[in-house]
Parts: C-alpha cells; structure tokens; sequence
C-alpha cells in the first residue's frame, strides 16, 4: 500500500488517462438537458448574505 507522501509525489497520474475521448470534448451529448439546465439557470437566486 503506498503511503500518502508517495502518492503526493507521483509523476504519473493514479487512474491511466484515455485519450480516446477527446473527440467528444466539443460535442453536446444531450442537448435537451443542457438547455432544461441553462433555463434553469436563468431564474435561480442566490441566497441573500448576512
């Protein structure tokens, strides 16, 4: 088992990185939620500061 500073000092990321999905970065995957989620957006308030 590696220990913490081990695994604060590593190089190489933990979980390998597929690069196969950068062709999807640009893409909208589901557009109806994407806008479901924009309107929604649009009319939330923040919470007034004390």
């Amino acid at each position: 088992m590696n220990t913490v500073k081990e695994l604060k000092n590593r190089k190489v990321p933990i979980i390998p990185i597929d690069h196969s999905l950068d062709k999807l970065r640009d893409k909208v995957l589901f557009p109806e939620k994407l806008t479901k989620a924009n309107d929604m957006l649009k009319t939330a308030k923040l919470p007034n500061r004390k």
